[in-house]
């Protein structure tokens, strides 16, 4: 498994209130609706875990729906930012 997948998955079933097992955490589970179900506050301290875990800040083109939409397109954002860092 992708390792930024792996760290969210943690940070989400860890850190964040949601009653849901690591396990059950799938790489394409949807953040906000169907799926985690995450309230604005939740998605609040996600993205801090984020920044303070991988080690940047999200620029606010960054915040949209597109992004949260799986833990999958949250980790391939932190993984170009990650990559444009080094460079």
């Amino acid at each position: 498994m992708d390792p930024t997948i792996d760290q969210l998955r943690h940070l989400i079933a860890d850190e964040l209130d949601v009653n849901i097992g690591y396990d059950e955490i799938g790489a394409d589970v949807p953040l906000l609706e169907e799926g985690l179900k995450l309230d604005s506050l939740s998605l609040v301290k996600l993205i801090t875990l984020i920044e303070e875990s991988f080690g940047f800040e999200f620029a606010e083109g960054d915040l949209n729906m597109e992004v949260f939409v799986s833990i999958r397109r949250l980790a391939e954002l932190i993984d170009s930012r990650a990559k444009a860092a080094a460079e």
